[in-house]
């Protein structure tokens, strides 16, 4: 539990800085610490509930989190994740979540050039494309087991969004996705609940330390630094995928 602590933490101070990581929290748990995957599964995405509830509140005290565009995608991602879940059974998963690699590598590498507008004030985006980045975000996520800012911010950096607003419009999708997922396991009797408390915990703690941090940086370095953290991540996705079907 101890180790399970120390992932914990490091998780959340990355999902703090960058809005990216937990993609990362299952490979650990399950590779290095040799944990069931079902278990490890269903614990990290109970984590995410609490996890992410404090990361929202730390981001919307700070002014990163649209209200609106949160609303709206959180609205449509809770139907569309149960659609999802319902689909996870007879999709492709393989192919989504190749998919999804390739997203996040146009995403990191689109801010690696730091071509966007920093730390300018967001442009509103207009309510039906918002709707539909919550439906598909909150479909594929289910579908894959993919968090939901996992799948969400590569298209928002694609689209200029400014990076803080698309790190808190991340973390606050990823909640009803979580919370979906969750009952089904709870239902299931997957969920460890000393494992999921502490992950939770100690992400909880992570995402503290970390959310000043990506405020006090200057909006073009942290671009850089989200882009670093989705470009590791969509590599890491693909070798996954790459090793699963040989």
């Amino acid at each position: 539990m101890l180790a399970v602590a120390v992932v914990g933490l490091l998780i959340g101070i990355a999902v703090g800085c960058t809005g990216i990581g937990g993609v990362l929290m299952i490979p650990i748990l399950t590779l290095v610490l040799g944990i069931d995957v079902k278990h490890a599964i269903a614990a990290a995405l109970l984590s995410y509930l609490p996890s992410g509830i404090v990361a929202v509140t730390l981001y919307a005290l700070r002014g990163s989190v649209p209200s609106r565009e949160a609303w709206l995608l959180c609205l449509a991602a809770m139907p569309a994740a149960y659609l999802g879940a319902r689909a996870a059974g007879v999709a492709p998963a393989a192919f989504l979540e190749a998919l999804i690699g390739l997203s996040l590598l146009a995403g990191g590498l689109y801010a690696l050039r730091g071509t966007g507008r920093g730390a300018a004030p967001p442009s509103p985006l207009g309510a039906p494309l918002v709707l539909v980045l919550g439906g598909g975000t909150g479909f594929v996520s289910a579908l894959t087991g993919a968090g939901g800012a996992f799948v969400l911010l590569p298209i928002l950096l694609l689209l200029d969004v400014p990076v803080l607003s698309a790190i808190g419009l991340g973390q606050a999708i990823a909640i009803p996705i979580a919370g979906l997922a969750s009952v089904a396991n709870v239902g299931a009797g997957l969920v460890d609940p000393v494992l999921a408390s502490v992950l939770a915990i100690t992400s909880m703690t992570g995402i503290a330390i970390g959310t000043p941090i990506a405020h006090a940086l200057p909006q073009q370095r942290l671009r850089r630094l989200l882009g670093v953290a989705v470009v590791v991540s969509a590599v890491a996705m693909l070798v996954r995928v790459a090793v699963r079907s040989l």
